[in-house]
């Protein structure tokens, strides 16, 4: 192995882990969200005097509750999913400064990832819509049936841990974030990749699977971890990359995997190895 190839996979190593930290602070801060609503929706439950003639105004409260949620939820993933699109662009041009291969001399077009966004908000929409109604019920069913609003409370769920409507909305949550800034992240290698390939049409171009390195990985994609192949090939199972569009629901969801631009022959790479080329990284990686 050539002192550019060690080079160059060690800021590929370096990067990919730096995506899964900024996932996982995502992730914690969509969790922080719905604490907060299911701490203002106890609130509102025990502040009330628990009549049937007052179910209205309670439940226009938690739909109130749930749009605050929704707002703040949506501008949490559009701003991380940005974020997520620049480290993405990061993962294929900082390896190469230290090569001395500059890729990164034109910004590629947004609209794919605005595109995504789109997508995101209508789930996370439904996610509001759904956890409103699903709170409602708790509560229109705890008063038909006598139930006091502690009790109410344990259904709803007094903590996101306990199993309740509450503990499925933040599995629901957790999901929506991960797989969508990793979907966003995959989108933006790919695009530059193809760009990079493009513009540099001598160079033997591979890429290579970098599994999620999960406790339970799905045993395909932990068996392509390593794999490389020609960059306008499929990975074997016929997949293009990770979070492709077009693959199936059991391929995606919750997907940690990446995919990285490689070269087929080192020998004569790493021009900039003993003084890597300036690069200023686009994405907020602290």
């Amino acid at each position: 192995m050539t002192e550019a190839e060690v080079r160059y996979n060690r800021k590929l190593e370096e990067l990919v882990e730096g995506v899964g930290r900024l996932e996982e602070r995502e992730v914690a801060k969509s969790i922080r969200l719905l604490k907060e609503l299911r701490k203002e929706v106890a609130l509102q439950i025990v502040d009330s005097d628990w009549k049937t003639h007052h179910v209205p105004q309670l439940k226009e409260a938690v739909e109130k509750a749930a749009s605050r949620f929704l707002q703040r939820y949506r501008v949490l993933l559009t701003d991380g999913q940005a974020n997520l699109w620049r480290a993405g662009i990061d993962q294929v041009d900082w390896p190469l400064s230290y090569i001395g291969i500059q890729a990164g001399t034109t910004e590629i077009s947004r609209t794919a990832l605005e595109i995504v966004q789109g997508y995101s908000a209508d789930l996370i929409t439904n996610l509001s819509r759904d956890a409103a109604a699903k709170i409602n019920a708790e509560i229109s069913m705890g008063i038909l049936g006598g139930k006091t609003p502690w009790e109410v409370m344990q259904a709803i769920g007094r903590n996101l841990d306990d199993p309740s409507v509450f503990r499925t909305i933040a599995v629901r949550a957790e999901t929506i974030t991960r797989t969508e800034l990793a979907r966003v992240n995959s989108l933006a290698r790919e695009v530059r990749i193809e760009d990079v390939v493009a513009a540099n049409p001598d160079v033997r171009w591979l890429k290579k699977w970098v599994s999620s390195g999960k406790a339970h990985p799905r045993p395909h994609h932990a068996a392509l971890n390593g794999v490389t192949v020609r960059v306008d090939k499929n990975f074997p199972g016929g997949i293009p990359y990770p979070h492709a569009p077009g693959l199936s629901a059991k391929d995606v969801i919750n997907c940690g995997c990446s995919h990285v631009l490689t070269l087929a022959d080192w020998e004569g790479a790493g021009g900039a190895v003993h003084g890597k080329m300036p690069y200023q990284p686009r994405a907020i990686w602290d």
